[in-house]
């Protein structure tokens, strides 16, 4: 754990730049998302706060599935990781990095700001246990690696006005970075398929 943690540090330092570049990206999907959700229709908001109620209620069937819960999270969360990395890769896909990076970020927003600002505490509680878990881990993940996606774009870049530039360290260095966040992607699956509908269990056996 050391070791990573120095090695985290240490890549902070050097691409500060591109963390602030993905984290105000990641930022500007999260105010966007709430600043829609707050805009929503009455209408529309009655029947996504159905939809959650539902949702709320059938937590143990959600417990009963966690099996394919998990493999379906885990599919999402490392394809999600691969177009970053395929991106990367081909230079051009940068820009589709970017934006599933804000798509992100605006559902995640969308989704807490309607919870909190529909449901009060209920709703709190519920992003608390249905939303951040998995996202808490995820989304650090998703980050790196959008970073290091950047990084080693711009190595190809610079590599096409300097030819002497080796790339191959560099892209076994990013690959392995790249499957590190997919290992991660994947404990992420394991907290929304198994821990995020305990914990909406738990929520359910509350009085009130």
């Amino acid at each position: 754990m050391g070791k990573v943690r120095q090695f985290l540090v240490l890549s902070l330092r050097t691409h500060w730049r591109l963390y602030l570049v993905v984290g105000l990206l990641f930022s500007a999907g999260l105010v966007a998302g709430a600043w829609s959700a707050s805009g929503l229709e009455t209408a529309t908001a009655g029947e996504l706060q159905e939809y959650i109620n539902q949702l709320f209620a059938n937590a143990d069937h959600l417990e009963r599935r966690s099996g394919e819960q998990f493999v379906e999270a885990t599919f999402n969360n490392v394809m999600l990781v691969a177009v970053i990395y395929l991106a990367g890769i081909s230079v051009i896909g940068i820009p589709v990095m970017l934006g599933l990076l804000f798509v992100r970020g605006f559902a995640i927003g969308f989704a807490l700001w309607f919870l909190s600002s529909q449901m009060g505490w209920p709703g709190i509680l519920l992003a608390l246990a249905s939303v951040l878990p998995q996202n808490m881990i995820l989304i650090p993940a998703v980050l790196f690696a959008g970073v290091a996606a950047l990084s080693f774009s711009l190595l190809l870049i610079r590599r096409g006005f300097r030819p002497d530039i080796r790339v191959w360290p560099a892209f076994v260095r990013y690959s392995g970075m790249m499957a590190a966040a997919a290992v991660v992607s994947v404990g992420a699956g394991l907290v929304e398929a198994y821990v995020a509908p305990y914990l909406l269990g738990l929520l359910q056996a509350i009085p009130g």
